[in-house]
């Protein structure tokens, strides 16, 4: 799908016989949406209304990128990728600027495995992926928040891949770069996906550093996942808990989140897909020091997803969701980086969208 240039041969700054060993790709995902919500928090007031707008990035996040690699010999490559975001309903980038999605260079052998530097997700993110019911943490509609958190992309990071058969070992670490305080802003992370025929389970850790006066805080998340193959369907279940001592007002820290859901194949071009999404929260920041900390209602949250194959590149998908005792995708709990709300006077809300996916 992506199309393929000889690597600076263009300019003519290699040799022909570098050239044949060497290849960019470019790539991307252009995806757009339009949404119906129910029961959103009016500006001011916090009164119940509904809202009805256009978005990018509904099943996958709307992105261009480049990427590629050069033969180095004796099974050797070096690889790299760049990555931005766009916003494809108005057309700027996702980001404050440059590639805000993934931006590394490094060194790969099919034998001896990969070591990537750069801006890149961390580890926890990248095992958890095709374990997410939507297989690609959709912003229609799932909590993804709960399961990665707000830092699944992070700088400075030294990240080394292996493959041994089925199994996919992965590791990083984020320098934090903070003078005199090695492990202040720091982050780190390792996880396992074991992909069987019928079976697939997987595991991983992250953990964020976060600097607090008199030193830093801990944000740690363990998760695990597994998918069990059925014929035309798949079943899937997972497990994510967050413990913290971060003292930035409202943050969740403490919570386990349970998600569990199908993928079928109607037909070779219709698929639906159902999931349940259930967060236990155990302790929240209050919102100032005046304010006691609050005790919320464990959120629960159904998603409704039919996806029709126009072509390999081309996707049509209708989603619904409905969530109790929170925002949709949990978004009050999880930074409110999707922009969903909930109307004070209300217990949960509705959204339902109709978007296009098209892969190049």
């Amino acid at each position: 799908m992506g199309k393929r240039m000889s690597a600076l041969c263009g300019l003519g700054l290699v040799s022909a016989g570098a050239c044949a060993q060497s290849t960019i790709t470019l790539y991307g995902v252009a995806d757009i949406y339009t949404e119906f919500l129910t029961h959103q928090a009016a500006p001011g007031d916090k009164s119940s209304v509904s809202l009805v707008r256009m978005a990018s990035g509904g099943k996958s996040g709307s992105r261009w990128g480049l990427k590629g690699v050069e033969e180095l010999g004796g099974g050797w490559q070096a690889a790299f990728r760049l990555e931005s975001g766009i916003n494809l309903n108005n057309g700027t980038g996702t980001g404050a600027g440059g590639f805000d999605r993934s931006a590394w260079v490094g060194l790969q052998h099919e034998r001896w495995g990969a070591l990537r530097l750069g801006h890149q997700y961390s580890t926890l993110f990248d095992v958890m992926e095709r374990y997410s019911p939507t297989g690609a943490y959709s912003t229609l509609y799932e909590p993804a928040g709960a399961i990665v958190g707000v830092n699944f992309r992070e700088n400075n990071v030294a990240k080394y891949l292996a493959k041994i058969g089925s199994l996919t070992l992965e590791t990083h670490y984020s320098f934090g770069g903070t003078p005199g305080a090695f492990q202040s802003n720091a982050a780190y992370g390792a996880g396992f996906d074991y992909a069987g025929g019928a079976f697939s389970f997987a595991a991983a850790f992250d953990n964020v550093n976060t600097p607090q006066p008199g030193g830093f805080a801990h944000f740690r998340r363990y998760a695990a996942a597994a998918i069990v193959s059925v014929d035309r369907a798949q079943l899937l279940a997972g497990v994510t808990h967050g413990q913290s001592g971060v003292a930035t007002p409202s943050v969740v820290t403490n919570y386990t989140f349970w998600w569990a859901g199908v993928r079928y194949m109607i037909t070779p071009y219709l698929q639906a897909i159902g999931a349940f999404y259930y967060e236990d929260i155990r302790a929240q920041n209050p919102p100032n020091a005046q304010t006691p900390a609050p005790h919320p209602a464990n959120p629960q949250q159904v998603t409704l997803q039919l996806n029709y194959f126009l072509s390999k590149a081309v996707t049509l998908y209708l989603a619904g969701g409905y969530a109790r005792r929170a925002a949709l995708d949990f978004d009050n709990y999880n930074y409110n980086f999707l922009h969903y709300s909930l109307a004070a006077d209300r217990a949960g809300s509705a959204g339902a969208a109709l978007g296009l996916r098209k892969l190049f």
